[in-house]
């Protein structure tokens, strides 16, 4: 059996998680279709207009939904569609005080720490499909 230590090591490592390609080129105008990315489309727009800062050819898009607590969506700088994150705003831990959300260009993992909902406080792994966020793992629930 894997100790949990030597297991939160390998999942922490960004480059176990490599992006498959990196985006050059003009950034495609984001597709605004929920109700959720029409509420925050300037955020989302301006966010992409910067180009990738996430698995190659996406640009995570964060904004601030109140006091300690931030909201995402994802946009494919090549085609402009846009998701929504795993969770609609992730509070940070009381205790905490590092930055709830790290994610890299050339990796597919995205670390949130924090309580999604302002429930379940913890650090949630998070892998990128391309489609959407697969849970990988969490660790120190309080």
């Amino acid at each position: 059996m894997t100790p949990a230590w030597l297991l939160l090591l390998f999942l922490a490592s960004f480059d176990k998680f490599p992006a498959a390609e990196k985006f050059s080129g003009k950034p495609a105008a984001p597709v605004i279709r929920t109700r959720f990315q029409r509420l925050y489309r300037t955020m989302i727009r301006d966010a992409a207009a910067k180009g990738p800062n996430f698995a190659g050819h996406f640009t995570i898009a964060q904004w601030g939904c109140g006091a300690g607590c931030v909201s995402i969506a994802i946009v494919d700088e090549k085609t402009g569609h846009v998701w929504d994150g795993p969770f609609k705003a992730l509070s940070m831990k009381a205790t905490d005080s590092q930055e709830p959300l790290e994610f890299r260009l050339d990796s597919r993992l995205l670390i949130a720490h924090g309580c999604p909902e302002e429930k379940n406080c913890a650090d949630y792994y998070y892998e990128w499909t391309g489609t959407g966020f697969k849970l990988l793992r969490t660790t120190g629930r309080e």
